[in-house]
């Protein structure tokens, strides 16, 4: 009696990308801050916010928050796309 054996493995799809453009300043930019929303992320986002309008002059900030044990739909990102700049925080 012979056997068949079959490989259900495939060869990973990678995508070529590229890193976003550096921005020029922060001066008068909206800047997104997404929390893990484990302990401390927020206080530290709060924190960020402060220096980020204090000392390099956003305009505006975007709070948002995603899960990072799973990989997120589009639509769960919230208005990420209206944002100049994306900070994401781990807390714990």
């Amino acid at each position: 009696m012979a056997y068949e054996i079959l490989d259900p493995t495939v060869d990973a799809v990678v995508e070529p990308g590229a890193l976003a453009p550096r921005l020029a300043s922060l001066e008068g930019t909206r800047i997104g801050l997404w929390s893990n929303m484990k302990i401390n992320a927020d206080a530290l986002l709060d924190e960020v916010e402060k220096i980020l309008r204090e000392e390099h002059g956003v305009a505006s900030t975007q709070r948002g928050f995603y899960n990072a044990g799973r990989v997120m739909r589009f639509e769960e990102w919230g208005d990420i796309d209206g944002c100049d700049a994306v900070i994401l925080t781990h807390g714990d």
